[in-house]
């Protein structure tokens, strides 16, 4: 799979969790789960916006987001969690 591939791959990820986190953040409105959001959405947009050679993985702050979600929630069974992972693995393959 080519980069390119790859960068797209992970863009479509990105925009599946966005679109979860929000989902939840309807019914459950809370600081933490702003945060996190905020952080999806920054990532989404310098991926959107940056050239893909000049990406590092400094420029993200998702990992951990998961983490941070269950020490809020201790929803374990949430399958936000698998695709907030399968995120953050993408963005460790393509920026290692």
């Amino acid at each position: 799979m080519s980069n390119n591939e790859k960068h797209d791959r992970l863009h479509l990820q990105l925009r599946k969790v966005l679109a979860l986190l929000k989902e939840q953040y309807i019914t459950q409105p809370t600081p933490m789960l702003e945060m996190i959001i905020s952080r999806y959405q920054h990532a989404n947009d310098i991926l959107e916006s940056s050239n893909r050679e000049e990406l590092t993985r400094d420029m993200f702050k998702i990992s951990g987001s998961a983490r941070a979600y269950l020490e809020s929630y201790s929803d374990y069974m949430n399958p936000m969690l698998g695709e907030m992972d399968k995120a953050e693995n993408m963005l460790k393959e393509i920026l290692t």
